[in-house]
């Protein structure tokens, strides 16, 4: 069996793997791996994974330390190989061969990935063979003692690059959703069509970038749920398992002969993520608390002047107030 992957679903597939049972243990090489990597590849013991955990590498970003000593602690053996660039995952008969480094930007559909996934004996143990040889040849066993220097180095904020476009300007007034967010359903070809097709008609600042990527929420249309719950312009604070985010809006797109909605968003990834428990303290601070993870809607409209510049003021950001017309505010209970 011989298998195209591409975009997230080429780490949807690692997940996968990953998580079969019963398995044989992983053997993994992937240059560089962000903080949710244990996330996305869950190793334990038995488990090998090589990595680049070269200065260079975590001094840049590239390499979360936070992640590999998850790892650690989980009885999975770490090995650096400063030189290296390739992905490949090998488990039992299965290997995925691509250009997929475990990390949020890999599995957000910001960057075109493409992997093959194969049963083929003969890739299979020469995927192996290419994974033991690094170990052989440059590998050196990482530790906690070295997730503890490597956190010395790991910068408290990216490196902002040199390309980088001005951020933009403009300074419309937003709607504000805060509101949980399940783990993302495997997309449809179908959907990824779509998303790409609007991500390239999207204004120039949207597509990916240094510092703006896109995003897409996959909703399910019930009775319950105007379609136009969500407008271009409006912002949302993404409460799930990992650290809540702050996104923008930027399209609405139905799946024709589906039940389907696309919510097409943009990252600001220089806004990075707030713990629960600041968003919990800001909001109790003025009167407020989260929202309910409770169905229709799982969250609520931020409609309270307080409870906007409370949450805002964590990423920093001015509240031009609300829109005008309150049309749709009411469809959530405060």
């Amino acid at each position: 069996m011989v298998e195209f992957l591409s975009g997230s679903a080429v780490l949807d597939a690692v997940w996968e793997l990953a998580r079969e049972e019963p398995r044989e243990p992983l053997r993994v090489a992937v240059a560089y791996v962000g903080r949710d990597a244990p996330t996305t590849l869950p190793l334990r013991d038995g488990d090998t994974i090589v990595i680049n955990g070269s200065d260079i590498a975590v001094a840049s970003g590239a390499t979360d330390p936070r992640a590999v000593k998850v790892w650690l602690e989980s009885g999975a053996r770490v090995v650096n190989h400063p030189r290296l660039h390739a992905k490949v995952f090998v488990s039992g008969d299965t290997a995925i061969i691509g250009s997929a480094n475990v990390s949020r930007r890999a599995h957000s559909d910001a960057v075109a990935e493409a992997a093959i996934r194969t049963t083929g004996r003969s890739i299979v143990g020469q995927a192996r063979a290419f994974i033991d040889d690094l170990i052989m040849t440059v590998g050196e066993d990482i530790d906690l003692d070295w997730v503890r220097d490597a956190k010395q180095r790991f910068p408290v904020k990216l490196p902002k690059p040199r390309w980088e476009e001005k951020p933009p300007t403009d300074t419309k007034r937003f709607r504000l959703f805060l509101g949980w967010w399940c783990a993302p359903h495997k997309a449809t070809q179908e959907e990824r069509r779509i998303f790409d097709k609007v991500v390239a008609e999207c204004a120039r600042d949207f597509r990916p970038r240094a510092r703006y990527e896109p995003g897409v929420v996959y909703e399910t249309i019930s009775e319950q749920t105007p379609l136009d719950f969500f407008r271009p312009g409006d912002m949302i604070v993404r409460l799930h398992e990992d650290e809540p985010t702050l996104v923008e809006v930027r399209a609405i797109q139905r799946v024709p002969r589906s039940k389907s909605l696309l919510v097409i968003l943009r990252c600001d990834t220089r806004l990075g993520s707030y713990p629960h428990a600041d968003l919990e303290q800001a909001l109790k601070a003025v009167g407020g608390k989260l929202p309910l993870d409770e169905p229709p809607y799982n969250g609520r409209w931020l409609t309270r002047r307080a409870e906007r510049k409370a949450i805002l003021d964590l990423w920093n950001l001015p509240d031009p107030g609300q829109p005008r017309s309150r049309r749709h505010l009411t469809a959530t209970p405060e």
